[in-house]
C-alpha cells in the first residue's frame, strides 16, 4: 500500500515572518517534531540558542557561517545533537534557505546563558495557523489541521 503524501510545491508557499530578516515555511508538524524551511537574509545573524532535541539541517541555498567558524554551502548537511548551543549568520549576497527537521525546543539564550524565550512544535503550529488565518492563506503544512 502506497502511503506517500502528495508533494508540497514549496516554492509556491508563502514565507511567514519570524523577525527582522528571518522567515519560515512550515512543512510538517507531528508530535514534538517539525519540518520547515528557514530563510535568513544576507548579513542577518541567528542569535545564540540551544536545541533540546535533534536537528537535521540541509542547506538549500546561500552560505551560512556557523558559530564554530565552519561554513555550510548549498548542498551541505549539518547535524546538531540534543543540547547543542549554536549561532550562525548568512554570508554573501543571497538569502540562506535551510531545510530543517527537528524535535524539542529551541531555547534562546542571553549573554548570561539565561533562557529568554523558546520555540517548540505546538507553539510554531499555533503561530502558523494564526498567521495563515490573519493573512488569508490556507494552511498547507502536513499535520497543521
Amino acid at each position: 500500500m502506497d502511503c506517500t503524501s502528495k508533494p508540497l510545491a514549496t516554492a509556491d508557499l508563502p514565507w511567514m515572518p519570524l523577525g527582522p530578516g528571518i522567515a519560515v515555511r512550515p512543512l510538517r508538524f507531528a508530535g514534538d517534531e517539525r519540518t520547515l524551511q528557514l530563510k535568513v537574509e544576507p548579513g542577518v545573524t541567528v542569535g545564540r540558542h540551544r536545541h533540546t532535541g535533534h536537528v537535521h539541517a540541509f542547506n538549500v541555498s546561500g552560505r551560512r557561517r556557523l558559530g564554530n567558524g565552519h561554513v555550510a554551502y548549498p548542498g551541505d548537511y549539518v547535524y546538531e545533537p540534543p543540547h547543542n548551543e549554536d549561532c550562525w549568520s548568512c554570508e554573501g549576497d543571497e538569502p540562506c534557505i535551510v531545510q530543517i527537521a527537528m524535535s524539542g525546543r529551541v531555547e534562546y539564550l542571553d549573554n548570561s546563558d539565561a533562557v529568554t524565550g523558546f520555540t517548540d512544535t505546538p507553539g510554531l503550529k499555533a503561530q502558523y495557523l494564526a498567521w495563515c488565518h490573519a493573512n488569508g492563506f490556507t494552511p498547507t503544512a502536513l499535520g497543521a489541521l
